[in-house]
């Protein structure tokens, strides 16, 4: 029994066991490592690239609601400034209005008062008249002497 191995021996099982190494590496191992590193590589590039993707995504999000809270405080704005012209538009017609309507009140008013004297001194002259003729008729002595 020898404790030594047989250097041709050695020599000889090394070979096969060498050649099944490097052939398990060409065949085997180096195409399942491409493969597992492409398939990193798309799993964590696609990720990567989903990433910027969103992250580009909430940046026009974000400028896109600004350029509209920017439309919004305009449109705001404008509305306002409309309806502020519109209601000093309005006062102005609304005070024009009322001094035509002031100045027709006062031509009523003055023809009113006008109609009311001339009423009044039709009236007197009718009530005058009429006070002759009952003065004539309850009294028709006396109203020989009064004519007279």
């Amino acid at each position: 029994m020898e404790i030594l191995p047989d250097p041709w021996m050695l020599f000889l099982q090394a070979v096969p066991f060498t050649l099944t190494l490097w052939m398990l590496h060409t065949v085997l191992y180096k195409p399942m490592v491409a493969y597992l590193e492409d398939r990193d590589e798309a799993i964590y590039g696609s990720r990567r690239d989903a990433e910027a993707l969103q992250a580009k995504a909430e940046a026009k999000l974000s400028e896109y609601e600004t350029a509209l809270a920017a439309a919004r405080t305009e449109a705001t704005s404008a509305r306002a400034e409309a309806r502020r012209e519109a209601l000093a538009e309005r006062e102005t017609k609304v005070a024009a209005a009322r001094e035509k309507a002031e100045l027709k009140i006062n031509e009523a008013a003055a023809a009113i008062a006008t109609e009311k004297e001339s009423a009044a001194k039709e009236l007197e002259r009718i009530a005058s008249s009429l006070a002759d003729e009952i003065t004539l008729s309850v009294l028709p002595s006396q109203s020989a002497e009064v004519r007279a």
